[in-house]
């Protein structure tokens, strides 16, 4: 296996034409697909060696691929060693890199892994917000902001707060890193040519986006895999947060016709959080039309709030 990685740090650009509207925001290595486009490049090897060799070896070239441990493969080829919040961290560019493998029967000399480590170290373990690196190396991802932001599922109330105005993933662990403060390589001058989706978004228009427009906008980027129905709720978090009035009326909207309990029941919260009479108002008749249990209890709680 030749294991490969890539620097993504580029300068940060939005998607929010007017910077008063409430945006979310996005991690850094989601800003563009820069999976795809280390296949790309790896791809470009494979034809390389196929050239040389004459089609003598099959290889196969992944990045992000679910079935392929790819962070042990880097780690055992040096390209990194473990740092204690389970990402690889490289020489040059600190953790700021995504993965990527070719698969080949190209007979190579091998690597040997780099005998680093993070020391004493615990600064990552420390600003967890949710506390999800329960020890050095052992991550227990229900806790992580960066998982639940992928994945359907109610998010504690402890959490939501911390949730802060985040639409996708987060990286605190990565930033408060001394090995990524003290990465010397400036970010790139570029927009990445997949996915490119900026640093942040406006989160009112993904209120009401359908299917086909939440495949259409994402298109090409890693959300596009993702539940709609995960995001619309990063998006109702981060509105509750954020606290501007103007979204109060869509997401009044949400909570009334949204086919996701999941997706009312953080709504709810949300408007809880905003607060103000309009929201309140809406909150007591819903409760009295709602008839999931989840949702009638998220409305109670953020009644509660106001």
């Amino acid at each position: 296996i030749i294991s490969v990685s890539q620097y993504y740090l580029i300068e940060e650009d939005d998607n929010c034409i007017n910077n008063e509207e409430p945006c979310g925001k996005i991690a850094r290595f989601d800003i563009g697909n820069f999976y795809y486009e280390v296949k790309v490049k790896l791809k470009k090897i494979i034809d390389f060696i196929n050239q040389e060799t004459n089609f003598k070896y099959k290889s196969k070239c992944k990045s992000n691929y679910v079935s392929l441990v790819e962070k042990p493969i880097a780690q055992r080829a040096g390209v990194g060693w473990y740092g204690k919040n389970g990402i690889i961290i490289t020489e040059r560019f600190g953790s700021w890199v995504v993965l990527g493998e070719i698969i080949t029967e190209l007979e190579l000399d091998t690597d040997e892994s780099l005998q680093q480590d993070c020391g004493d170290c615990t600064i990552c373990i420390d600003s967890c917000p949710t506390r999800a690196i329960v020890s050095p190396y052992v991550i227990d991802r229900t806790k992580c902001l960066q998982f639940i932001s992928e994945r359907p599922m109610k998010v504690p109330l402890a959490f939501r707060e911390k949730w802060e105005d985040r639409l996708y993933g987060c990286t605190i662990c990565q930033e408060v890193c001394p090995k990524n403060i003290k990465v010397k390589v400036k970010p790139k001058k570029y927009r990445p040519k997949y996915g490119f989706i900026g640093s942040k978004i406006p989160l009112i228009p993904l209120l009401q986006i359908n299917e086909e427009e939440f495949q259409s906008y994402f298109a090409y980027n890693q959300i596009a895999m993702r539940p709609k129905e995960a995001i619309k709720r990063n998006a109702v978090l981060a509105l509750g947060n954020i606290g501007d009035p103007r979204a109060v009326v869509p997401l009044i909207k949400v909570l009334q016709e949204d086919d996701s309990s999941m997706v009312r029941g953080h709504t709810a919260w949300a408007l809880g959080k905003i607060g103000g009479e309009k929201a309140k108002y809406a909150l007591e008749k819903v409760i009295k039309s709602e008839e999931d249990r989840e949702v009638m209890e998220e409305i109670d709680n953020a009644l509660r709030m106001i």
